[in-house]
């Protein structure tokens, strides 16, 4: 029953990457760590999104879609990523836990009730989000909330939106996976999760870009939102 539970989160988590291009470790991670602690899920999920990135971008699309200042971001966000992974190995594992709850609920609410306005943000500016973004998907696997919400503020397209979000997923997870190998936390035992969970990545990615065409984006966004918050809420609890 319990690897039912953990495929079952996989397959969701996977569905709604495939169709949005984010929300697979944020998703996934708050429930699996009711069975696996940080840094045995961590790297794992850093791998998944490795692969379901990349198969998002090798989908094919028009071009064009990542302007310059998004590609500022995306560097900025790879070189701190290492920064982030390297935090993971020495932070005690229920501090990880509480604080990636806590962080998760914050930024999944500012997401939530973020302004209509598009604003104006400078290149600095950038680099700056490009940089926390990348040290927070180092040390927890997740971008989503705080990149979501910059790329709602700016107003970028749907495509955009789902092609910025995979190719920076794509720098920050190599980053970040190098770091972990360097520290020994990618072991024998993540090989065998990833062996696992592939096959779901794929089919999640294929048929969430066939539903992309026909459910809004913003809809499967909202419901990743919601899933989170209750997922956290879930999670602080059972850790207090």
């Amino acid at each position: 029953m319990e690897l039912f539970w953990i495929l079952l989160i996989v397959s969701v988590a996977s569905l709604i990457k495939g169709i949005t291009g984010f929300g697979f470790a944020l998703v996934a991670l708050p429930p699996l760590l009711i069975w696996y602690t940080p840094v045995e899920i961590i790297p794992v999920l850093m791998v998944c999104n490795l692969i379901s990135s990349t198969i998002i971008v090798l989908q094919k699309k028009e071009k064009g879609l990542v302007k310059r200042e998004y590609r500022a971001l995306i560097v900025w966000g790879g070189i701190f990523s290492f920064a982030g992974a390297a935090v993971l190995k020495y932070i005690p594992e229920h501090i990880m836990i509480r604080t990636i709850s806590v962080v998760f609920i914050v930024l999944t609410l500012l997401t939530m009730f973020s302004v209509k306005k598009v604003l104006s943000i400078s290149k600095l500016a950038y680099k700056i989000s490009g940089a926390v973004i990348g040290f927070l998907t180092g040390a927890i696997s997740v971008s989503g909330p705080p990149l979501a919400l910059l790329l709602n503020l700016t107003k970028v397209t749907n495509r955009e939106f789902r092609e910025i979000f995979s190719w920076f997923n794509i720098v920050t997870s190599i980053i970040a996976i190098a770091g972990y190998l360097s520290m020994g936390l990618l072991t024998q035992a993540s090989l065998k999760m990833l062996l696992m969970f592939f096959p779901i990545l794929y089919i999640g990615s294929f048929i969430g870009k066939r539903l992309n065409s026909y459910i809004p984006s913003k809809i499967f966004r909202s419901a990743t939102l919601v899933i989170t918050l209750v997922s956290c809420v879930v999670l602080l609890i059972r850790v207090a």
